[in-house]
């Protein structure tokens, strides 16, 4: 039977040898050939060693020094979450964005559910800015914003993993777009949307929280981008 640090050994593989490195050699070392990768930023699912070779090179052409590095990750039974930091330079074009010559950095959530030995699928969230967290006052503004968009808004969990005093969970939220949101009148439409968040508790209490949720998905569904 594996252990979680096998499992974590091999996610660290795929994104510092596969992502950050740009080597392909050892892809059937990592993945399963049914590999599936979903990322609601990307245009198609990533499917298979040639699936992950098109991901990985799109995201190094459009930044050709592109690096990762894992900041933490909690894992059991064939399930791994890792969070994550990449930076890099914005030199090609990317998902319609002309080069701006700007150096980035992306702060990430992935789920690998690990079969085999292999990576088998894979879900990833991310948003464009690695910053400290927003204030109390204005995550709850944001909340209550997405509440009077979504009068019916339910949040389902998909996904959970513990270990020891870290937690990570994959949700989906999904609602009627009956109100403004972000200057977006009303649609009407029935759309859904995914989360991630990684805690840290101590003595019952959550004390540190990273999370990562799918707003240009969201906005994209709404026909606003």
């Amino acid at each position: 039977m594996r252990s979680v640090s096998e499992d974590k050994a091999l996610v660290r593989r795929w994104l510092e040898e596969v992502f950050t490195g740009g080597t392909f050699s050892y892809l059937g070392e990592i993945f399963t050939r049914n590999y599936v990768l979903h990322d609601p930023s990307f245009p198609e699912e990533v499917h298979g060693f040639g699936g992950v070779e098109r991901y990985v090179g799109a995201y190094r052409a459009a930044f050709p020094d592109l690096r990762l590095s894992v900041e933490d990750q909690v894992a059991e039974a064939g399930t791994v979450a890792t969070r994550w930091t990449a930076r890099g330079t914005h030199r090609g074009p990317f998902l319609g964005i002309a080069p701006t010559g700007d150096e980035v950095a992306v702060s990430g959530i992935e789920f690998d559910r690990i079969i085999g030995g292999r990576i088998d699928e894979a879900w990833v969230g991310y948003h464009p800015f690695a910053g400290p967290p927003p204030d109390p006052e204005r995550l709850g503004g944001g909340l209550s914003a997405l509440r009077t968009a979504f009068p019916d808004l339910r949040v389902a969990e998909v996904d959970a993993v513990r270990e020891g005093e870290k937690a990570a969970f994959r949700w989906v939220m999904g609602g009627t777009h009956q109100g403004e949101l972000l200057g977006v009148a009303p649609t009407g439409r029935r759309v859904e949307a995914m989360g991630m968040d990684l805690v840290h508790t101590a003595g019952g209490q959550i004390v540190e929280h990273w999370g990562e949720f799918d707003a240009v998905g969201l906005l994209r569904r709404l026909g606003a981008l």
